[in-house]
Formats: structure tokens, C-alpha cells, sequence
């Protein structure tokens, strides 16, 4: 009770974690994706290790497996993830409660029904 933050942030891990198993099963068409990171000094794709939430979550977008609602309220639980850094939520004064809580919770499950949707195609 009262762990607002930690919840989030597990769940910003949930959603880093479903993503990324999804790109690994197919990497094909995410490493074609334009949105895909690459280094800049030489142009290639990065390996998904080196993938940010950010980076995930827009690529999952563009190859089709989130839909723009999701991948909007996806960016917003990312950014409220981002409070595990102690100074982000000093500068931002950002205190996240059950109703934070409960709207990151439907994001995560509004990207689970849309990965789900599209994997069973």
C-alpha cells in the first residue's frame, strides 16, 4: 500500500520487457523498421540491448503492433518510469498516486491487447 512509484515503475518495466520479447521474435521486421535505433557512426541497427523503452515503443508503432492511442499513453508511462531517477522527481515534484497507478496499469494492458491481437494474426 502506498508503493505508487515502485508500482510504475515495474509496470514501465512490464511494458519494456513485452515489447522487447516481441521485436526479438521478429527481428526482421523490426531491424527494417525506419524508426529502428541505429549508431550513428556507422548506420547500423543497434542490438535490442541497447533499445530504449522510447525507441521500442515507436518502432512497435510503426510496424503496426501498438495503435497511436497506446503508443501516446505508452510515451506517458515511460515518462512517469523515468522518476526511478531521484533528481527527475526533485525537479519535477511529480508524486504519483493510486490514480497514476491505475491509468498506468491500463496502458499496460491496452499494449498487451494490441501485441495480442496482432501476434495471433
Amino acid at each position: 500500500m502506498g508503493a505508487h512509484l515502485s508500482a510504475i515503475i515495474i509496470m514501465g518495466s512490464m511494458l519494456e520487457g513485452l515489447l522487447l520479447g516481441v521485436c526479438q521474435r521478429n527481428p526482421a521486421v523490426v531491424n527494417h523498421c525506419q524508426s529502428a535505433p541505429k549508431h550513428a557512426a556507422c548506420g547500423k541497427v543497434k542490438h535490442f540491448a541497447e533499445w530504449k523503452l522510447s525507441e521500442l515503443i515507436d518502432v512497435a508503432h510503426q510496424v503496426g503492433w501498438l495503435d497511436m492511442d497506446v503508443r501516446k499513453f505508452s510515451h506517458s508511462l515511460r515518462d512517469f518510469r523515468n522518476l526511478i531517477h531521484p533528481y527527475e522527481q526533485m525537479v519535477t515534484k511529480v508524486y504519483p498516486d493510486e490514480d497514476t497507478c491505475n491509468i498506468s496499469w491500463l496502458v499496460v494492458q491496452a499494449a498487451i491487447n494490441d501485441l495480442a491481437r496482432v501476434m495471433k494474426a
